[in-house]
């Protein structure tokens, strides 16, 4: 005898969707989980670190606007750049030694803290400096 083709629309032709496999497919990358502080004097001594390394560089910036504006005529013959350059360099070296002395680990420092706080006395020299010029 011969088999009987299947009509199309027929309940056996009809495909049914590939099984999903049980684990859902996790589409962001896990991280790694935070260290955990557990105490409050660790949590309280990070806050107050996280503090002074944002007020000293603002205050040094501060300062360096300052400077910058009392010996503007002996920065005439510089390009901005140049002066830039020159803040950046005398405040890492004056936070580098300085930190030590405020109780903060220095040596610990990675690149992304040393980006943060020398953004932080850019940012606050360039608006100083240029306040006062105004």
């Amino acid at each position: 005898m011969a088999k009987k083709e299947k009509k199309a629309g027929n309940k056996d032709d009809k495909r049914q969707p590939p099984a999903l496999s049980e684990k859902p497919i996790e589409k962001t990358a896990k991280q790694p989980p935070k260290a955990k502080i557990n105490s409050a004097a660790e949590r309280r001594k990070n806050r107050i670190d996280g503090i002074i390394k944002t007020v000293y560089p603002s205050v040094l910036g501060a300062a360096a606007g300052f400077a910058c504006y009392y010996i503007g005529d002996a920065l005439a013959p510089y390009p901005w750049h140049f002066v830039m350059l020159s803040i950046i360099l005398v405040t890492f070296l004056i936070q580098k030694n300085t930190y030590n002395f405020l109780n903060i680990d220095a040596n610990a420092f990675k690149t992304k803290d040393w980006f943060y706080v020398e953004f932080m006395v850019v940012d606050l020299w360039l608006v100083t400096w240029t306040l006062l010029l105004n």
